[in-house]
């Protein structure tokens, strides 16, 4: 383990107890204000993924009771989701929970480095490729194409999830995919978004409607041996295994959505 001064581990201490104090939440005020922006006839799904390409990463050292590098960092992202008040199992879109995840989760001081950036894409009910090559554009540098694959099944369990949720006869659905991958020697953490605008069709469920998607990613490099470093405080955390961060989603026991819309 890399040697630190006495400075430098207060700072992480510290550093880390500042992060993981639960996200604030709004006073009646500001709720009144976020409902005149969020108005009803919203709702969330969320899928996760873990994936990798086989390469070795560096000994667990006092972490070693995780097990693996992936269940540290699912524990971690577990905790960024209790303290936000983010449920990824509830269909139920609170835009405050949704925001303050994103917020701890671009914020965690177990990062190297984080990138965050957008792409667009036009979809249509009869068209959705152009929306998973979006995805797969910003993923590219994180995955191999067989885990593009695996993350494009994913992607079709949040959709189905999407189409099947209650609401208004209009309504837009936050979308969110979760990704753990291990690549090239690194461990990538990393999050997609995006809002899909959907209308019910008597006796069909909902459809997308054409529109254009802004689609967000953000990632970082989980430090090593900052984590190693953060020990004692890892191990108070409710862990999580990386089976039960991908099932913890309310789109993990849906199937592949299968539109013939996805390869067009």
């Amino acid at each position: 383990m890399a040697e630190v001064t006495p400075y430098q581990s207060h700072r992480e201490a510290l550093e880390v107890a500042m992060w993981q104090a639960p996200a604030p939440r709004p006073d009646e005020a500001a709720r009144a204000a976020i409902a005149l922006v969020d108005s009803d006839g919203n709702d969330q799904a969320v899928g996760n993924k873990v994936v990798g390409d086989g390469s070795s990463l560096p000994d667990l050292g006092p972490l070693s009771n995780f097990g693996s590098w992936e269940t540290v960092a699912v524990t971690i992202l577990h905790k960024a989701a209790t303290i936000s008040d983010f449920n990824p199992e509830s269909e139920v879109y609170d835009p405050v929970a949704w925001n303050n995840y994103l917020q701890k989760f671009s914020t965690l001081p177990f990062f190297l480095s984080y990138t965050s950036d957008t792409r667009n894409a036009s979809i249509s009910l009869l068209s959705l490729e152009k929306g998973v090559s979006a995805v797969s554009d910003l993923l590219q540098n994180i995955v191999t194409e067989q885990n593009r694959t695996d993350i494009v099944e994913t992607i079709k369990k949040v959709a189905q999830l999407a189409v099947e949720s209650d609401g208004q006869p209009q309504k837009q659905s936050n979308v969110q995919v979760g990704l753990v991958s291990r690549h090239a020697g690194q461990l990538y953490v990393g999050v997609v978004r995006t809002t899909v605008e959907m209308q019910y069709k008597s006796g069909k469920g909902y459809e997308p409607l054409s529109q254009t998607l802004d689609i967000g990613r953000g990632y970082g490099v989980l430090d090593f041996e900052k984590c190693k470093r953060s020990t004692s405080k890892l191990l108070e955390w409710d862990h999580r295994s990386v089976d039960e961060w991908e099932r913890g989603t309310g789109s993990a026991q849906k199937p592949p959505n299968q539109s013939p819309a996805w390869d067009h």
